[in-house]
């Protein structure tokens, strides 16, 4: 009886140190394979686990002779066959000895899902039921090398091993979700990495193009706390330089707190905006901070801030000249420190001169203007912008296509005037690629067909600059109607008007010259040349630009 146990004990230390004899599970079960294929006749081990909620068999890993994979295959199972597993896992029988796989539906259904690592065949398996103190860990498989392979001797070695197995199995299936667990924190990482970039400004689309200017101006406030005012027509992508202007900032570790003015309703601006205490008002059950609270030591990104009212622009420029607010309903002031960031697609200049917008507020805020510029502007940025859009959708409906442009259609896309912009852009390009299951991106097919909408290859000037060309000649006319007409040179006027009329582009800046010389060069402000003309400073300023009309010209000659 003394032989026996000491062939036990050798059979088992041999076993142990090659199961413990590598920090890398791996490769330890590499070791082992080579061990226990000199006393079993086996072709591979692999180790399953039965899932009863899902009623099937996944497939953990698989060693072979100096091989080692994690397979990571799920086999359904039928009703049948779930519940024969089930007892197995139930009952406190340890070791199953298949005769034959063929002849064991779940067996061969193991085998069959294990055909791309090792090629299927009859052979006999031998399986130990692995059970901690607590729960089933998994079904170790001895895959035999033929049919009814293995013998009571087999079963016995299986037996003393299934300890030991036990053990390494509960480290392998840990040090298994632990790989999993870092795996998924390095793409939590990348993906936090590429967000943090793309608030750098590192990933904005046209950076070294059409956006190259106005990003040199944007890395002017790097480490800086002074307001910035973004301009640019809607869709040109204000927030993205926003958000790229609190990721330089010295607060890009503090709050950032974004707000669309022109979402809020006037009733709710200042509930909004400066908070409210329990009590204020129908509905107010519990106090709340407003945002320039929740902004504190922070940045607060005012988007489309020519949405405001009135009144909320005159408590909003209290609260950036005395850094306090109250909230409804409280009289007692609260400090806070808060940058401001904001953006509008309007003219605030203008609206100043109809009354709707502060000018106190607007020197408030125009303190470091940044203007983006419209797509039309910047159509060389096309093709970048595409592909980058294209992609995005590609890979949102698991698409693996490369965009292709036409040339034609590009070309007809940079006579676009974009009046959505870059937004209009990427919806554009969304709808193509679902409209398209395969080939090219028509891209124009989709734009309207009304040629108002484009620019000739021909025209000097942009979309926009043509729209307040036609509004500065109509206002021009009509200040020029009414302008006092001397007797005399009505009736000069009346007997030589055929050989008088002069061309519009003529009178428009004879006119110019006119109220700049009348204003004293003065263009802005009351009695300045805008006022005297009855347009916008920054039209007239525009006008001047492009009839090469300067001010040092209308002095010279007013001298």
């Amino acid at each position: 009886m003394a032989q026996p146990h000491k062939e036990n004990l050798t059979f088992l230390t041999e076993a142990m140190i090659r199961i413990t004899g590598s920090l890398d599970i791996q490769k330890s079960l590499i070791n082992t394979f080579d061990f226990l294929v000199q006393h079993f006749p086996i072709d591979a081990i692999s180790l399953h686990q039965y899932s009863q909620d899902l009623r099937s068999l996944e497939l953990l890993f698989l060693v072979q002779k100096d091989t080692f994979e994690f397979v990571e295959i799920v086999v359904p199972l039928s009703e049948r066959s779930a519940t024969g597993l089930s007892l197995h896992n139930q009952n406190t029988e340890f070791l199953i000895n298949v005769q034959n796989n063929m002849q064991s539906t779940v067996s061969r259904q193991h085998g069959e899902a294990l055909a791309p690592f090792l090629p299927l065949k009859e052979r006999g398996y031998l399986i130990g039921i692995l059970r901690s103190e607590t729960e089933t860990l998994g079904h170790l498989c001895f895959m035999g090398t033929h049919p009814g392979c293995f013998t009571k001797e087999h079963e016995r070695k299986l037996s003393l091993l299934l300890a030991p197995f036990t053990l390494t199995m509960s480290n392998l299936l840990k040090y298994k979700r632990t790989m999993e667990f870092q795996k998924k924190l390095r793409e939590e990482k990348d993906e936090l990495q590429l967000n943090l970039q793309r608030l750098q400004g590192q990933q904005i689309l046209g950076e070294h193009g059409g956006l190259q200017h106005t990003m040199d101006v944007v890395h002017q406030l790097r480490n800086r706390e002074i307001p910035a005012l973004i301009l640019g027509e809607t869709g040109t992508g204000k927030e993205l330089i926003a958000n790229v202007i609190q990721a330089i900032s010295p607060r890009k570790n503090k709050p950032f707190v974004k707000v669309n003015c022109g979402a809020i309703p006037d009733t709710l601006v200042d509930s909004e905006l400066f908070g409210y205490i329990k009590g204020a008002f129908t509905g107010a059950t519990s106090s709340r901070p407003g945002r320039f609270e929740q902004a504190h030591t922070g940045t607060l990104f005012l988007d489309e801030i020519g949405e405001l009212p009135l009144q909320a622009q005159v408590r909003l420029l209290r609260v950036l000249e005395n850094h306090v607010v109250e909230r409804i309903g409280s009289t007692q002031p609260i400090d806070v420190d808060v940058r401001i960031i904001a953006a509008t697609n309007r003219n605030l200049e203008l609206m100043m001169q109809e009354g709707t917008f502060r000018e106190d507020l607007y020197y408030r805020l125009y303190v470091f203007p940044i203007k983006v510029p419209p797509l039309r502007e910047r159509t060389g940025d096309l093709p970048e912008l595409i592909q980058a859009f294209a992609e995005q959708t590609y890979k949102k409906m698991g698409r693996t296509d490369t965009p292709q442009i036409p040339w034609h259609t590009l070309k007809r896309l940079n006579k676009y005037s974009w009046p959505g912009n870059v937004r209009e852009l990427e919806n554009l390009v969304r709808r193509a690629i679902t409209l398209s299951t395969s080939g090219p991106l028509q891209l124009d097919k989709l734009l309207p067909q009304d040629e108002g909408w484009y620019i000739a290859p021909e025209e000097s000037q942009s979309y926009f600059e043509k729209t307040i060309d036609a509004r500065v000649e109509l206002a021009l006319e009509q200040h020029l109607a009414h302008l006092p007409v001397e007797p005399k040179a009505l009736a000069a006027s009346q007997s030589e008007v055929s050989t008088q009329v002069k061309p519009l582009k003529e009178v428009v800046k004879n006119a110019i010259e006119a109220a700049l010389k009348q204003a004293h060069g003065k263009i802005h402000g009351p009695g300045g040349a805008a006022e005297l003309l009855e347009i916008n400073p920054s039209t007239l300023r525009s006008k001047m630009r492009k009839m090469g009309t300067s001010l040092d010209q209308v002095i010279s000659q007013d001298r």
